[in-house]
């Protein structure tokens, strides 16, 4: 059986334990192994939050670094605090475009620029996974933009089928960002290389 490895990180309030609830519900109904170990200190504060999901054959909750097959962050610096788990070489970053102020005072505010300056030779996506869910009727529906966005880069293939993501998505707004996101994969910012 073949192995995933996925770490999705942001800020607290973003729905980053949310989406590792729903991979491991989609997983459930595919029949697919998912296991998840989520961080979240000061997550109530605007703090970071990161979740880390291994689907198929693994044994450990967590990623090893260097390890992650996809890093996925729904607030752009974040990727930048989790870059250890990646590889520049066999990781793929998708990135929303939103940059959130840090909590610490005196803590420079990164743009969406400088944080892709600091990813160069990394393949990268950036989507509006925070447009796609308003369009989708609920801003709290980016969490299943990114993993429709994840879904069309063949993340899941093999392992969790897209009707297991409807059913684990519940509500409209979700299968409906879902289903944009997608369908934006044909029109989304590939940096790669940059």
């Amino acid at each position: 059986m073949a192995r995933v490895n996925i770490l999705i990180a942001g800020v607290g309030g973003q729905g980053i334990i949310t989406a590792g609830k729903m991979i491991a519900e989609a997983g459930n109904y595919s029949n697919t192994k998912v296991l998840i170990a989520e961080t979240h200190g000061l997550a109530q504060r605007g703090g970071g939050v990161n979740i880390h999901v291994r689907i198929g054959d693994v044994n450990s909750p967590l990623i090893p670094l260097g390890k992650a097959d996809y890093l996925v962050g729904l607030e752009a610096t974040e990727v930048l605090r989790n870059l250890n788990y990646a590889s520049r070489k066999h990781t793929t970053i998708i990135i929303n475009n939103y940059v959130v102020r840090p909590v610490l005072p005196k803590v420079r505010l990164l743009s969406l620029q400088e944080v892709l300056d600091k990813l160069k030779g990394c393949k990268v996506y950036v989507i509006d996974a925070n447009q796609i869910a308003i369009n989708a009727g609920n801003i709290k529906a980016a969490n299943a933009a990114i993993l429709g966005f994840l879904y069309s880069l063949g993340a899941f293939e093999g392992l969790i089928s897209e009707e297991s993501f409807i059913k684990a998505l519940k509500y409209e707004s979700n299968i409906k960002a879902f289903k944009i996101a997608q369908v934006i994969k044909i029109n989304g910012i590939d940096i790669n290389g940059i």
